[in-house]
């Protein structure tokens, strides 16, 4: 089977946004400020249970995943299991070579922290949006919000802030302390969605 120049770029730019959240994910872990939605979510549970982010991560999608095989098929593809299977392992490598190889006072200490702070969610939030307009497929977790709106005809921006703002509640549950940046993300995850989209398009990406 052959596969066209198209699928090609679409899957090299889905590696490099799934590539990009999982290094920055691990970032914003270190520094404390907080993590996007799902993360904060998986975070707070891999805390209280003890297993690794990674591990949460994929148990935690593929409990989704089966809403996603029954009405969502069309959203699946190697997008989804790339998100699933690579992210949070990803992360945690991430995290193990800053631990081992960069000082622990640029993630405690001001104004360090703060920079690495702002840095990593800007760069965060522009892979996810980048991964997610690859249309290479969608993680459950980043599917069910977008088979919501497809379905109610919601904009997608309203059903993803009301989604991620569920998750808040689930790592709340879970004893995880909500911080800026989880609140930040539930805002803006939509409409960075929307916006990066629209700038990839003009740039003759898709």
């Amino acid at each position: 089977m052959r596969i066209d120049g198209n699928t090609k770029k679409r899957t090299a730019i889905m590696l490099i946004g799934v590539a990009g959240m999982g290094i920055f994910l691990s970032f914003l872990l270190k520094v404390g400020y907080g993590t996007d939605t799902c993360s904060f979510m998986n975070a707070a549970i891999s805390v209280r249970t003890g297993i690794s982010l990674g591990t949460v991560m994929v148990c935690v999608n593929s409990v989704l995943f089966i809403a996603e095989l029954i009405w969502g098929r069309k959203y699946i593809g190697l997008g989804t299991f790339a998100n699933m299977l690579l992210l949070g392992y990803i992360s945690d490598f991430c995290t193990f070579l800053e631990e081992r190889y960069l000082p622990e006072y640029i993630f405690k200490e001001q104004p360090y922290r703060v920079l690495i702070f702002a840095g990593a969610l800007t760069l965060f939030l522009t892979s996810a949006a980048v991964y997610m307009n690859a249309n290479m497929g969608l993680s459950p977790f980043d599917a069910i919000p977008t088979m919501f709106s497809k379905f109610t005809h919601l904009p997608f921006f309203a059903v993803r802030m009301v989604w991620d703002f569920m998750a808040i509640g689930i790592g709340m549950l879970a004893d995880g302390k909500v911080t800026v940046a989880s609140i930040i993300l539930a805002f803006t995850v939509g409409p960075a969605v929307t916006a990066v989209g629209k700038l990839m398009k003009k740039a003759g990406l898709f």
